[in-house]
């Protein structure tokens, strides 16, 4: 299941409560009472945002924002604690933590740092999936199939490089000349046509 919200915090009280305002408000949320249950569910494509109280027995809210740092630098952390010092605070945003908000939070104000984590979050992943289509595209010569054109228009690009070749005599410089495209580009493209091609 897809969440857009991990929320961590040892009290069931405090946890219950804030995941059905949350849920009432339109997220996913994932609910979690220690760090070795939230932990779990860190990964470097994380869709959401990790909201935390930092004093849990065992690992802290402040072991969390490392973990989540050391998972994926780029992953948002908003610290909800009833104890912020200066010396909590200061450590936390250190650490890694987007914001600190101090229970008990207005719940409008956690919905507008959870509404610019989120929005945050899917930039970057955004950005990430653009990179690695780029990537693939680059390092094959082709679009990814999911970027791919429709097989007509692949069909008739084919088709068009077919008889180009033909025209100049299976010589690929002399039609990637005329195509417009580099060497490397036709041969991949070629490549790409099948054997009988190449």
């Amino acid at each position: 299941m897809t969440f857009d919200v991990l929320l961590v915090d040892d009290d069931r009280d405090v946890l219950e409560a804030l995941e059905a305002r949350l849920r009432i408000a339109g997220l996913r949320v994932k609910t979690c009472a220690y760090y070795i249950e939230a932990v779990d569910h860190l990964t470097p494509n994380f869709p959401g945002c990790v909201v935390t109280d930092i004093r849990m027995p065992g690992k802290t809210g402040l072991d969390l924002i490392a973990k989540a740092v050391a998972v994926d630098p780029e992953l948002p952390v908003i610290v909800l604690t009833g104890f912020a010092e200066t010396d909590t605070v200061v450590k936390a945003m250190r650490g890694g933590a987007l914001t600190v908000l101090e229970k008990p939070c207005p719940m409008e104000a956690l919905l507008d740092a959870l509404t610019q984590a989120i929005a945050q979050r899917a930039a970057v992943l955004k950005t990430r999936k653009t990179r690695a289509r780029r990537a693939a595209r680059t390092s094959t010569g082709r679009l990814p199939k999911d970027l791919a054109l429709s097989p007509q228009l692949a069909e008739y690009e084919g088709e068009l490089i077919r008889r180009a070749l033909k025209r100049n005599n299976g010589n690929k410089a002399k039609t990637a000349q005329e195509l417009g495209v580099s060497r490397s580009q036709l041969y991949a493209k070629i490549k790409g046509l099948g054997p009988e091609e190449q």
